[in-house]
C-alpha cells in the first residue's frame, strides 16, 4: 500500500470513526481514484451500487476525479477526494475548498444566492437577481467584491454515465470589480448549472474568481438515480 492510499486511508477513518459500514462504502468508492488511467470514472451500475453520493470533478486541464460525499451539515455538502481535496457547497454553489493550490476561504450573503431557488423562479424573476457578496482566497486577497446576475440559456440534452438527459441550463454572468493594484486579466466571466426536469442541479462549471481554474462538476448519483 502507498503512501497516497495510507493517507487517504487515515483521512476516511477520521471521517467516519465511529461508523465502521460508513468508513468501508467510503473506502470502496474512493479507491477508484487510485488508478493510475488518465481519468477516473465510474460505471452507471457502479454508481448506483456506491452506498455513498458520488461526483466527477474536472479541474481545468487535469484529468477527471472522484470525489465522495463525506458530509452533510447544515445543508452543505463536503465532498472529498482520493488525494484529500475537499469541496464545501451550498445547494451547488462552491462556498469553500480545502487542499487546491489556491483556495476560497470565504463567501458571503449565501443566503440571498439566487442559485438556491434557481428552476422554480419565473423569466421575469429570474431577471430581476443580482447577487452581490464579497470573498476571501488563500494569498491576502480579503474583501473583494463580486456580483452575479441571472439568465436561463436553453433547453438541451446532457450526456452522462452512457445516459440522455433532458436538462435546462442556467448561465450565471459574474463581475469582480477588483481594486486597481490586483493584477487582473478578466473582470467578468461565466458559470453554467444545468437542472434535470425534476429540479436536481447534475452539472456545473465553477470558477471561482476571474484567474481560477474551472471545476466541472458532474453528478453522477442524482444523474444514476434519475434512471430508476
Amino acid at each position: 500500500m502507498n503512501v497516497k492510499i495510507l493517507t487517504l486511508s487515515a483521512l476516511v477513518l477520521i471521517i467516519t470513526s465511529g461508523c465502521s459500514g460508513t468508513h468501508h462504502a467510503y473506502y470502496q468508492t474512493l479507491k477508484i481514484a487510485f488508478t493510475e488511467q488518465d481519468n477516473a470514472k465510474m460505471t452507471l451500475i457502479e454508481v448506483q451500487q456506491s452506498k455513498v453520493d458520488v461526483i466527477s470533478v474536472k479541474r481545468g486541464e487535469r484529468p477527471a476525479a472522484i470525489m465522495a460525499l463525506a458530509y452533510l451539515e447544515n445543508g452543505l455538502h463536503k465532498w472529498v477526494s482520493s488525494d484529500n481535496t475537499m469541496l464545501i457547497m451550498d445547494k451547488g454553489r462552491i462556498i469553500r475548498t480545502v487542499g487546491l493550490g489556491e483556495n476560497l476561504l470565504y463567501v458571503s450573503n449565501t443566503d440571498l444566492d439566487p442559485l438556491k431557488s434557481l428552476p422554480n423562479l419565473s423569466k421575469d424573476e429570474l431577471q430581476r437577481q443580482i447577487w452581490s457578496r464579497i470573498i476571501d482566497r488563500t494569498g491576502d486577497e480579503y474583501g473583494y467584491p463580486m456580483e452575479s446576475i441571472f439568465n436561463q440559456a436553453f433547453q438541451g440534452t446532457l450526456q452522462a454515465l452512457s445516459l440522455n438527459i433532458e436538462a435546462n441550463l442556467y448561465v450565471e454572468t459574474l463581475s469582480y470589480p477588483a481594486p486597481a493594484n490586483y493584477l487582473q486579466l478578466n473582470n467578468s466571466w461565466k458559470n453554467c448549472y444545468w437542472y434535470a426536469k425534476n429540479g436536481d442541479l447534475i452539472k456545473s462549471i465553477q470558477k471561482v474568481s476571474p484567474l481560477s481554474e474551472s471545476l466541472e462538476i458532474t453528478y453522477l448519483s442524482r444523474i444514476a438515480r434519475l434512471n430508476k
